[in-house]
């Protein structure tokens, strides 16, 4: 599996139900995990990491109602990103664990590779619709 270590999560849902979908993301970009109480929230903050470092480079420019664009988090460097990695070993969620590798930011949307930890089982994604609906299918 090509692994890009700017693009590289660590999902572990914890909990999963008809209404909840909460759990804990780990990412080289933050120094440490983040806490997601929905799926909106774990696309905002897995889309917030890839443009803290701009790799995968986007091929589109987002536009909002606002007029202005997602914020970078200061002092975020790519060469002290490429220093940490996510083990995937040491995490894990209760309901299930994720390594999701994001490979290219096309069509305004995300493709790449999702492993199902627990199962060894890895599908490549070509948007993140279809990333969701493949870790639902574990679920």
């Amino acid at each position: 599996m090509r692994i890009n270590e700017f693009g590289t999560f660590g999902i572990c849902l914890d909990v999963h139900s008809e209404d909840r979908f909460e759990g804990r993301m780990y990412v080289p970009v933050y120094e440490k995990e983040r806490l997601f109480k929905s799926l909106h929230g774990l696309i905002a903050e897995m889309n917030r990491a890839l443009e803290s470092v701009g790799i995968p480079h986007p091929f589109f420019e987002y536009r909002s109602f606002s007029g202005g664009t997602p914020k970078k988090e200061a002092g975020q460097k790519k060469e002290e990103v490429r220093k940490k990695h996510f083990d995937h070993g040491n995490y894990s969620g209760k309901a299930a664990t994720f390594l999701v590798n994001v490979l290219y930011r096309q069509n305004a949307t995300w493709q790449g590779t999702v492993t199902w930890v627990e199962g060894g089982r890895s599908e490549n994604f070509r948007s993140a619709l279809e990333l969701f609906v493949l870790i639902e299918s574990v679920l």
